[in-house]
C-alpha cells in the first residue's frame, strides 16, 4: 500500500469529486481514479460510489478514512521528529508575501534566519491575500501573510498585528474630505479576485446605500499604489504603504477614514507541528512583538 494512495483517498473524501481532487493534488482525474481502484482492490472494500452529485463515500469508506488520516499524520510526525533530531533545521520554505517587504519585517526575518537557522532558505512569492490562501491550500506555498479573516477549515492562522487601511487618492485630485457621496462619484481601482480590502470597501459603500464606479480592476494588490499615483483612481491601501507614497509626493491620503484588518501568518493546519513552519512562525511573532515593544 502506497502513502500517496491514502492521500488520494483522503482528498477525494474531502472534495467529493474526482476532478476537484485532481486539481488539488496537481494530477489527472484518471490517476485519481486509478489510485482509488488500486486501494479498493488491496483493501477488498468499496470506498466510494459515483452519483450525479459526485463521489459519495460508503459507510465502510467513512470508517477507514479516519484511519487513513491517522496513518498520514503518523508519517508526518515521524518526519517532523527526525527533522528535530538534526543538529540544525534545514530545508526550504515558500512564503507568500502580500505587502511591502519592509512592512512585513522581512529584512529582519531574513537576518534572523541567517543568524539562528542558516539551514532554512526562504523563497518569496509576491501575491494578493486571496492568491496566498489559494496556493497554501493547494500545497504550492508552505505559509504566507494574509490580510483579513481566514475561514478555510484546512488552514490555521497565527495573528501578527492589526493593520490600518486608508483611502489613497491621486495627488492632483480635489477629493479632500471624508464625504462618502463624493467618494462614490470617483473612479476606484478594485480587485478582480478575492481581496479582503475589496470586501471592506464594498461593505462601506453598501451600508451607505451607495454604488461606486470601478473602471480599473487588477489582481495585483501590490501595484495599486502605483495605479493611484498614476491618477487612475482611488484605492484602499495599508497606511504605511500609503504614507511612503504620500511622503514621496505621489498620492495623498483622505483624512478621517480608517479601517482595521487583521494580518496573519497562514499555513495548513496539519503542518502546524512541522519544525520548519514552527520555527518561522515563532521568528515572525518574535520580530513583531519586539518591534511593538520598541515603539
Amino acid at each position: 500500500m502506497e502513502l500517496n494512495h491514502l492521500q488520494t483517498f483522503v482528498v477525494v473524501a474531502e472534495e467529493k469529486s474526482i476532478t476537484q481532487a485532481a486539481r488539488r493534488l496537481f494530477t489527472t482525474p484518471s490517476s485519481i481514479s486509478a489510485h482509488i481502484k488500486t486501494l479498493e482492490d488491496e483493501l477488498g472494500v468499496v470506498l466510494f460510489t459515483r452519483t450525479a452529485r459526485g463521489m459519495h463515500i460508503t459507510e465502510k469508506g467513512e470508517l477507514l478514512v479516519s484511519r487513513a488520516r491517522q496513518t498520514l499524520q503518523s508519517v508526518r510526525d515521524l518526519v517532523n521528529q527526525a527533522t528535530e533530531l538534526r543538529a540544525n533545521l534545514m530545508g526550504e520554505l515558500a512564503l507568500g508575501v502580500n505587502a511591502a517587504l519592509g512592512y512585513l519585517r522581512l529584512p529582519g526575518l531574513i537576518q534572523k534566519l541567517n543568524q539562528d537557522a542558516p539551514g532554512i532558505s526562504l523563497h518569496l512569492h509576491h501575491l494578493a491575500s486571496g492568491r496566498v490562501l489559494e496556493q497554501i491550500a493547494a500545497g504550492q506555498l508552505d505559509l504566507g501573510f494574509v490580510f483579513g479573516e481566514v475561514d478555510d477549515p484546512r488552514l490555521s492562522a497565527t495573528p501578527i498585528t492589526t493593520a490600518t487601511l486608508v483611502i489613497a487618492a491621486p495627488l492632483t485630485w480635489a477629493v479632500e474630505s471624508p464625504d462618502w457621496a463624493e467618494l462614490a462619484r470617483q473612479p476606484w481601482i478594485s480587485s478582480d479576485y478575492y481581496c479582503p480590502f475589496q470586501v471592506i470597501i464594498d461593505h462601506a459603500f453598501a451600508e451607505r446605500g451607495l454604488h461606486y464606479p470601478q473602471p480599473v480592476r487588477t489582481n495585483d494588490d501590490l501595484g495599486k499604489a502605483d495605479l493611484v499615483a498614476a491618477g487612475l483612481g482611488l484605492s484602499l491601501l495599508e497606511v504605511g504603504e500609503a504614507h511612503v507614497y504620500a511622503a514621496q509626493g505621489k498620492l495623498k491620503v483622505i483624512p478621517g477614514i480608517t479601517f482595521p484588518t487583521r494580518l496573519s501568518l497562514v499555513y495548513l493546519s496539519y503542518r502546524q507541528h512541522d519544525p520548519l513552519i514552527k520555527a518561522l512562525v515563532e521568528m515572525v511573532a518574535s520580530l513583531w512583538e519586539t518591534d511593538s515593544m520598541a515603539s
